[in-house]
């Protein structure tokens, strides 16, 4: 088997000619046999799990949840194919089984149709961002202070079963765009007033753009827990105990916490 240094060091140099012909990634010993079926992981540019370089961002090449998916299928020995499809066109892949593994992705019932799902990878709050042009404070404590404000969220995202009731009963204005960058670019025009970011990949897109009148309400809208999600009618289904047994000895052993760095909690090896 390769060792995990070179793993790391070689996967970065041919992924992106992979998401570009979609051949087998990676050299992990399951190469050697030629009857070794690949697993097609479905991939956008979604920073800091997911990162692609290139000018049109669809060539995903690193990420905090790229290098848990090279680590875990090197284990595995199972060779890997990435697809590039935004979240909407993501989800109907993993629906028809055309790909196999959608990664960070948060369970529900709509989705528990046509997936199966890892244990925990990372648990994230989904908080409220607002621009200091608009508000120099924003905090909210009950879903009824949010009647009024201009809220853009993004489609197909989970939120929370709340969030979904809230809107409701609340009558709560919520518009919705393709991806969070859109949102705040929006945000920060002042045409729109809030939107609900997972804290992780928000701080990550306000770096990356230089939002620096963005802050965030400290009362999450939800804790999400994201997960790995596989197709019912992927192969990958009947590896699904292996596959968890390897994510939580990636969590005892230190290697989510190497591949986390600051983003790192603890307490996910301890929760299944």
């Amino acid at each position: 088997m390769v060792s995990s240094r070179f793993f790391r060091c070689a996967y970065r140099s041919v992924l992106a000619l992979v998401l570009c012909y979609c051949v087998p990634a990676f050299s992990n010993g399951a190469g050697d046999n030629p009857d070794q079926q690949a697993a097609r992981i479905v991939v956008e540019h979604w920073p800091p799990w997911e990162i692609a370089d290139d000018e049109k961002r669809q060539q995903v090449t690193r990420g905090y949840a790229i290098e848990i998916i090279a680590e875990l299928f090197s284990r595995m020995s199972i060779p890997l194919e990435f697809q590039y499809a935004p979240w909407r066109r993501a989800l109907q892949l993993i629906k028809t089984g055309e790909v196999d593994l959608l990664p960070m992705v948060a369970e529900n019932q709509t989705r528990a149709a046509y997936m199966v799902f890892t244990v925990p990878v990372y648990r994230d709050p989904i908080l409220l961002a607002y621009s200091l042009d608009t508000y120099k404070h924003f905090s909210w404590q009950h879903w009824a202070d949010l009647s009024g404000y201009e809220i853009r969220a993004v489609r197909g995202y989970h939120y929370g079963d709340n969030w979904r009731d809230a809107v409701q009963e609340y009558g709560l204005t919520v518009s919705e765009s393709a991806t969070d960058e859109q949102n705040l670019k929006m945000l920060d025009q002042g045409r729109v007033e809030l939107t609900p970011l997972l804290y992780s990949n928000g701080v990550s897109l306000l770096k990356g753009h230089g939002y620096e009148r963005i802050r965030f309400a400290e009362k999450p809208v939800f804790t999400t827990v994201l997960r790995f999600g596989i197709s019912k009618k992927s192969f990958l289904v009947k590896r699904l105990p292996e596959i968890n047994i390897h994510l939580n000895t990636m969590k005892r052993d230190g290697t989510f916490k190497r591949i986390l760095g600051a983003l790192y909690r603890p307490r996910l090896r301890d929760k299944h």
